[in-house]
């Protein structure tokens, strides 16, 4: 998560020296598909399925449980979409890419970056290095569908931490699944 944090202070840093130059236009009014073209720009076009993640929900969950009892952040991170995943696989399909909730892909994408970091640091704090046994998740019955993506909302994990004994808790917000693969959307969780 530092050098995500240092990249985005840098990038601010870049833009305010951009603006500051004589002639800067702002073009924040372009179509949809030119600033899903920008966004995509650096950003490997061979993207064609999730990479890792898990063959189901409950794997997923129990692999989301050993990293968590690990405090491995790199291990939660792979569990969770890239970058490339949202810019070529989740964005062209998400209803954020088409009215009424039409929003820039880099609007989208920092606002859900931003979002899943800090659930992440928030779970590491409060859970990190504790083991959660036995992990059972639940979701919505029924998935939003987004045209090859399945998203499984208000999924909530129960779970036996000692001494407080069971609890239930939305540790992650959603889980995507597409050609079979799952992968935990968002850290954005109850925390």
């Amino acid at each position: 998560m530092d050098s995500a944090h240092a990249d985005s202070v840098a990038r601010v840093r870049q833009d305010s020296v951009n603006r500051a130059t004589p002639g800067y236009v702002i073009d924040s009014i372009l179509p949809v598909e030119e600033q899903l073209r920008r966004f995509r720009t650096g950003v490997p076009d061979t993207v064609r399925g999730f990479e890792g993640g898990a063959a189901c929900r409950d794997e997923l969950v129990r692999s989301f449980g050993r990293a968590l009892a690990a405090s491995d952040t790199a291990g939660l991170v792979r569990l969770t979409i890239s970058r490339a995943e949202y810019a070529w696989l989740i964005y062209p399909e998400s209803a954020l890419s088409r009215p009424p909730y039409r929003q820039s892909p880099d609007l989208a994408w920092m606002r859900h970056a931003a979002a899943s970091a800090t659930g992440l640091q928030r779970l590491l704090d409060r859970l990190g290095g504790s083991r959660l046994e036995p992990l059972v998740s639940t979701c919505a019955e029924t998935p939003v569908t987004e045209g090859d993506n399945r998203i499984w909302r208000d999924c909530a994990v129960r779970f036996e931490l000692p001494p407080t004994g069971q609890q239930t808790l939305r540790l992650f917000s959603s889980i995507i699944e597409r050609q079979g693969r799952f992968k935990i959307l968002s850290y954005a969780n109850g925390f």
